[in-house]
């Protein structure tokens, strides 16, 4: 049985450290995640930011140990803003994605959760590579 108080939440969070450029209005500085969902993102920053409070983010992804992605640019309205030791946790849902940064965040939480293996990254690659012989490294 559940606890009373437990959330049950509709996309798994996998924590990971990304850095981020948090715009809010005029406002720019860096932030780093806890972790993420596919609905949001726990950020820990310097600074608070209201409850409410719609931002910018630019998320640069990593993938393995040589791949960084362009900053992918998302929206996002602040949920809670918590005091930490000296910073702020930050919860942020994901407001306004439009379907290329959809599929680009899925891709990243495929990454995370295991679905989605690096190599995997450009399907177009095993297409190309169908009939040859894979022992071969010159076929």
């Amino acid at each position: 049985m559940s606890h009373p108080y437990q959330i049950r939440r509709e996309h798994p969070r996998f924590t990971v450290d990304v850095k981020v450029s948090v715009r809010v209005a005029s406002e720019q500085f860096d932030a780093r995640t806890r972790d993420i969902s596919r609905a949001g993102v726990c950020l820990v920053a310097r600074k608070p930011i209201e409850r409410e409070t719609e931002i910018e983010l630019e998320l640069v992804l990593t993938f393995g140990d040589d791949g960084v992605s362009e900053p992918l640019p998302v929206t996002g309205k602040v949920a809670w803003c918590t005091a930490l030791f000296g910073v702020y946790q930050i919860g942020v849902k994901f407001v306004k994605l439009d379907d290329d940064k959809a599929r680009y965040l899925d891709m990243f939480i495929g990454f995370l959760d295991g679905t989605l293996a690096p190599g995997e990254l450009f399907p177009e690659d095993k297409e190309s590579s169908r009939g040859r012989d894979s022992d071969d490294p010159f076929s």
